[in-house]
């Protein structure tokens, strides 16, 4: 009779568990990053990342919803509670206590991009781009690494909030000589624009070696979803599926 009862509670508490597990509900935040994720015409957070993270999910037992805000925005509600995660940032000295690390998604490189028709701009080393103005978004990781660098706000760096007018600031504001992105991003930023790849081009590359993009979540947030996001994409880049979503977006 004993054991009974201690069975049935170790039923009962195992099923409160799961449900309780269940139950959570993750708010993944991220920005308008083509191909990496992006809004389609029914407005669902689409593209290669999100294909990823949402493979790892399933792994899970948590539901969860997308949103698609501004960098800036998204950076910030995403440390503002519980079950709340991020997806691309990098992981640097300003972010490393502000967020648990999941895992990394993707790896990328920064370069300066600038109108391809520029006669006038010569480049050699960082230097040389000081003397001219660079558009960055607020927050991001390459605002950080410029200011690293010894770029000045309203001097020689440009900070903006929406990353979907980057390209548009090359091509309609005559101050702005640079922008900072991968040319993965900024060929699908172009398409997404009805603007042509070609009437943009790479000055000068920021970073010496390729930058990990992780998903993080807010510190509220416990670490046994953080080990569990963990795990469930250990999984997928063990088992293939990772490899797989790549090869078709390729």
């Amino acid at each position: 009779m004993k054991y009974k009862r201690v069975l049935t509670y170790f039923c009962s508490l195992m099923f409160a568990t799961t449900i309780q597990a269940g139950s959570q509900k993750l708010l993944l935040l991220t920005e308008h990053s083509p191909p990496y994720q992006y809004a389609s015409k029914s407005n669902k957070v689409e593209g290669l990342t999100t294909k990823v993270i949402q493979a790892a999910l399933k792994l899970t037992p948590y539901q969860y919803k997308m949103k698609i805000y501004p960098w800036s925005r998204s950076f910030f509600l995403a440390q503002a509670e519980e079950n709340r995660c991020i997806y691309l940032m990098s992981r640097d000295k300003e972010r490393e206590n502000k967020f648990h690390w999941v895992a990394p998604i993707l790896s990328t490189n920064d370069y300066f991009i600038g109108l391809s028709g520029r006669t006038d701009i010569n480049i050699k080393n960082i230097d040389d781009v000081k003397k001219y103005k660079v558009a960055v978004l607020k927050e991001d990781r390459t605002y950080y690494e410029l200011l690293k660098r010894g770029f000045v706000e309203n001097k020689n760096l440009f900070v903006i909030n929406d990353s979907t007018t980057m390209l548009k600031l090359l091509t309609r504001r005559k101050q702005i000589d640079f922008i900072v992105a991968d040319t993965i991003n900024v060929k699908y930023r172009a398409k997404f624009n009805d603007m042509d790849y070609e009437l943009f081009e790479i000055y000068y590359k920021l970073n010496e070696t390729p930058t990990d993009l992780y998903l993080a979540c807010s510190l509220q947030t416990s670490k046994k979803v953080v080990q569990t996001l963990s795990q469930a994409i250990s999984t997928i880049k063990e088992n293939g599926t990772y490899d797989k979503i790549l090869e078709t977006w390729q």
